[in-house]
C-alpha cells in the first residue's frame, strides 16, 4: 500500500479503512480503555450491596461516574507527566504533554458508558438494581472479550488466536464477578 496514496481507487479504500480501525482503535481497543472497563466494573462491583434498591442505584451510578473521573483524571496526569518527563522532548510544552495523555487517555472515560447504561436504567427504576448491577458486570465481560478479540482480529490472526484473546481479556471482568460474589456471602 503506498502512503501517498491520493486515496482513490482500491488502495486508497483500504488505507481510509486501517485509518477508521485505528482512530477506533485508538479509544476503544486502547491500554485506557482496557484498563478503564476493569477499574469501573471493579467499582461498580466493590461498592454494590447484596441486596440493591433503586436509591443505592443511584448512588452507585454516581459513586462510579465519580471514580472513573478520578482515576482518569490520575491517568491523564501520569501520562502527561511520563510524556513530558521523557529525555527526548525537551523542548516540548506542558501543553504538548496535555494534549498527548488527553489523547491517549480518552478511552477510559469512554470505557464506561456501556456499563453505566444498566446502572443508570436502575437508579431510574426501569431495571431492578440488582438486575441493573450485574448486567453492568457481564456488559463489562462482553466489552472486555471484545477489546481482547478485536486486538488480534485487526492483525490478521486466525480465528483461535482471536478466540484465545477473547476469553483472556474477558476472564479478568469474571475474575471482578467473582470476587463480588465472594466479598458478599
Amino acid at each position: 500500500m503506498d502512503l501517498n496514496d491520493s486515496g482513490e481507487g482500491p488502495e486508497g479504500a483500504v488505507r481510509r479503512d486501517a485509518d477508521i480501525h485505528r482512530g477506533l482503535w485508538r479509544h476503544w481497543g486502547s491500554p485506557a480503555a482496557i484498563y478503564g472497563t476493569i477499574v469501573y466494573a471493579s467499582v461498580v462491583a466493590a461498592a454494590s450491596g447484596a441486596k440493591d434498591d433503586q436509591a443505592s442505584a443511584i448512588r452507585l451510578l454516581v459513586f462510579s461516574l465519580v471514580s472513573i473521573v478520578v482515576f482518569w483524571l490520575a491517568h491523564v496526569y501520569s501520562t502527561a507527566l511520563g510524556y513530558h518527563g521523557d529525555a527526548g522532548r525537551d523542548g516540548d510544552r506542558v501543553r504538548d504533554s496535555l494534549r498527548y495523555a488527553l489523547r491517549e487517555s480518552g478511552g477510559m472515560l469512554e470505557a464506561a458508558i456501556v456499563p453505566s447504561i444498566p446502572l443508570l436504567l436502575a437508579a431510574l427504576g426501569v431495571l431492578p438494581a440488582d438486575f441493573g448491577v450485574n448486567l453492568s458486570l457481564w456488559l463489562s465481560v462482553l466489552m472486555l472479550a471484545l477489546l481482547g478479540f478485536s486486538v488480534f482480529f485487526v492483525r490478521g490472526r486466525s480465528l483461535l488466536v482471536c478466540l484465545s484473546g477473547a476469553a483472556v481479556t474477558g476472564a479478568f471482568g469474571v475474575a471482578v464477578i467473582l470476587l463480588k460474589s465472594a466479598l458478599q456471602h
